[in-house]
């Protein structure tokens, strides 16, 4: 990880200067908010009128659902995409609830395909890479805050309007009982506390390992390439098999070395947004 790609150190900074990025988040927000509807304005129909709106929520008109993100992957990343849901596509919904009672509206629908975040490169069961592809969905899950948010409700009005059919109301629940995630969280923030020698040294070894190999390699994709190399080199002559995982290693480095360099040089290519 590069200094320009690794976030700053919240803990280091004062008073002023946390303001000063929640007001920068705060002003990037909105201005991506705004071209955003600005956008899908663009993607409306002859006669289409739109009948509501709220915040990040997709836009409810009189004949569909439309929505909107933008592209994070070269060559086209800050390219915004329409994703569109005609209410004649639809073919049944649900209402649901999230474990904190925040109201949930799954729609179910024939196949289509929305672009989203994809691997660029697979081999065998490896994948590395960022890239955007289109990928196939039946249903499609939206999400609010609470039950008078005007998308929902014109959502809602506009699906019993059009007689499509209301299924078996559902509720999305956390994995796991209370006290399970509660030791997994203190599993997870217990170590931030104990700043002990042994925790800086892990530290230091994993931004070393970072910056060697520019990006993370899993335990369950780099140790079967050990395998691939390394049982061959077995029958061959078990001297080999130590010299078969070094190479491997070295092939993982160059490839992530080479992607995260191709990177640089498409972002170092593209105007800025």
């Amino acid at each position: 990880m590069t200094e320009r790609a690794r976030p700053p150190d919240i803990n280091r900074l004062s008073r002023a200067e946390l303001r000063r990025l929640r007001r920068n988040a705060l002003e990037r927000g909105e201005r991506l908010r705004h071209e955003r509807d600005s956008f899908l304005d663009t993607q409306l129909e002859p006669s289409e009128s739109i009948v509501a709106r709220s915040y990040d929520h997709p836009i409810i008109t009189d004949r569909r659902i439309l929505s909107a993100h933008q592209l994070m992957a070269p060559p086209r990343r800050g390219d915004w995409v329409c994703e569109a849901l005609s209410f004649a596509q639809i073919t049944g919904y649900a209402l649901g609830r999230r474990h904190d009672q925040r109201p949930l509206i799954r729609l179910e629908h024939p196949s289509i395909e929305r672009i989203e975040h994809v691997p660029e490169h697979r081999f065998l069961w490896f994948e590395w890479g960022d890239a955007e592809a289109p990928v196939p969905h039946e249903t499609t899950l939206l999400g609010f805050g609470k039950d008078s948010d005007p998308v929902l409700v014109a959502l809602w009005d506009a699906l019993e309007r059009a007689g499509i059919t209301q299924l078996e109301p559902f509720v999305v629940r956390l994995e796991g009982t209370r006290q399970e995630r509660i030791e997994r969280m203190a599993h997870t923030v217990a170590p931030l506390k104990r700043q002990t020698r042994w925790t800086h040294v892990r530290i230091s070894l994993r931004q070393a390992t970072d910056d060697l190999y520019r990006g993370r390699l899993s335990w369950r994709v780099r140790i079967p390439s050990w395998l691939i190399l390394a049982v061959p080199a077995w029958f061959m002559d078990p001297w080999l098999v130590p010299p078969a995982i070094v190479l491997a290693e070295v092939g993982w480095i160059v490839a992530l070395r080479w992607s995260w360099r191709r990177d640089q040089l498409r972002t170092s290519r593209e105007p800025p947004i």
